[in-house]
This record gives C-alpha cells, sequence and structure tokens, in this order.
C-alpha cells in the first residue's frame, strides 16, 4: 500500500499523521486560553456597534466596551500585544490546518465525522463534537486567523503583496489581484463596513443575520478549545493523576 492509499483507507497509521496530532496538541495546550479569550471578546465586538448606541449616554458602558475592543486587538499592551497578537493568530492558522488534517478518518468513514451520533458515551460524544465543529467552521476560522495576522502585521502582508504581484504605474487606477485579497481579506475578519453586515445594504434582517452567523462561527474556536480541553484532561491527564 502506497502513502496516498494508506491515507485514504487507514491515515492513522501514518507518521506525519502522529506528528501532525502532536503539534495540534501541544498547540491547543500552550494557547488554549488565548484562543478563548479572542474567540470570546471577537464574537462580542461582532455587535460593537450596537453596544455602543446603547450605551450613549453610559460612561462605564462605553469604557468597558473600549477595554473589549483593546483586549482583543493589543491584549492591553499596545504594539508589542498587537505584535502577540499576530503570533497567536500565526498558530491558531497552524491549528486549524492540522486539525483538518487530523480530521481524516478514512475514506469509508469519513461521513461520520460531520455529525454528532447518537447512542455514544459522553467521552465520544465530546470528540466527536470537536470533529465535527472543527470540520464545519474551518472556512471562518482561517479566514479569521488569517485576517487577524494581516491587521497585526499589514507591512509584511503588503511587502509580499508587492513582491508577487508588483505595483502598477501611477496612471492605471485598477486595483491589483493582491490589494482585493488583502481588502477582502481585512473586510471579511469583520464581516461587516460601516456597522452594516455584508452583503447588506442596511439594518434589518440581512444585517442582524450576517452579524449571528459571524458571532456564531466566531465562538467555534472557544467550543474547540472547551471539548478539546476535556478529550486532554479525560485521556492524558486524568488516567496519571495520584
Amino acid at each position: 500500500m502506497t502513502s496516498w492509499q494508506q491515507w485514504l483507507r487507514q491515515p492513522q497509521k501514518l507518521w506525519l499523521r502522529r506528528a501532525l496530532f502532536q503539534v495540534h496538541l501541544w498547540s491547543g495546550i500552550g494557547i488554549g486560553l488565548y484562543v478563548l479569550m479572542i474567540s470570546v471578546t471577537g464574537s462580542a465586538l461582532v455587535y460593537r456597534n450596537e453596544m455602543l448606541f446603547s450605551s450613549a449616554q453610559s460612561q462605564p458602558r462605553l469604557q468597558l466596551i473600549s477595554q473589549l475592543t483593546d483586549l482583543h486587538d493589543n491584549l492591553f499592551a499596545g504594539d508589542t500585544g498587537r505584535a502577540v497578537n499576530g503570533a497567536g493568530a500565526i498558530a491558531i492558522l497552524v491549528m486549524a490546518l492540522t486539525g483538518f488534517v487530523i480530521w481524516w478518518p478514512g475514506i469509508k468513514t469519513w461521513r461520520r465525522s460531520l455529525t454528532l451520533p447518537r447512542g455514544v458515551g459522553w467521552r465520544r460524544a465530546t470528540w466527536h463534537l470537536h470533529s465535527l465543529v472543527g470540520f464545519w467552521s474551518l472556512g471562518f476560522t482561517l479566514v479569521f486567523a488569517a485576517s487577524g495576522a494581516y491587521l497585526c502585521y499589514p507591512d509584511v502582508f503588503q511587502a509580499f503583496a508587492d513582491r508577487v504581484d508588483p505595483p502598477l504605474p501611477p496612471e492605471v487606477t485598477t486595483l491589483r489581484i493582491s490589494d482585493q485579497v488583502i481588502y477582502w481579506l481585512a473586510y471579511l475578519h469583520f464581516g461587516r463596513i460601516n456597522g452594516i453586515g455584508i452583503p447588506c445594504h442596511g439594518p434589518g434582517a440581512c444585517d442582524q443575520a450576517t452579524k449571528a452567523v459571524w458571532a456564531l462561527f466566531g465562538l467555534a474556536p472557544a467550543l474547540m478549545f472547551v471539548t478539546g480541553a476535556i478529550m486532554w484532561w479525560t485521556r492524558v491527564v486524568r488516567p496519571r493523576w495520584p
């Protein structure tokens, strides 16, 4: 059996998958609380404009929202905190990609990882919940992590864009492909512009539905941390506990 055939049928036996599992596991342990914090605060800030409007006459609430924004953006540490935030976003990107590789159970059983089965124990249910949430939220997690890294390191991303897609002459008014990619990367991080959700044109059901989707998928990494921590405790820590 070739490595590709083994990957399709029995990926659990591949050394690369086992190595990526260790990377995924220890990355999750190392930055788990950070993931929980950035996930919860990011979901709350989806409704930043609504909170600002409702608290226009309340100075304590305005300060709370300001502190929440500073925590999410800069970790209360200015430029240093933003740089650390960028490193955290890259770590989340690595966790999401390695998690997707680990998620693949084989061509015969991959459909089981898309749903939450009934009639299984709570430990098995926790594993399935971790797996299915990771799969269905993968696209959003990749966008949040990549765009978060860009917002922390815009100069690095722009320099890379200029290298792979050289700047156009001044008389050319069209945007480069790289400029459009960067624009949408930043746009999709927030899911809204001027307080209105994409692709809506004003307040209403569309706007609220878009924000609800962003807030819901923004909480996915937090749920991944909780389920992952439960699995790590029951499988690794608890058996060794005296």
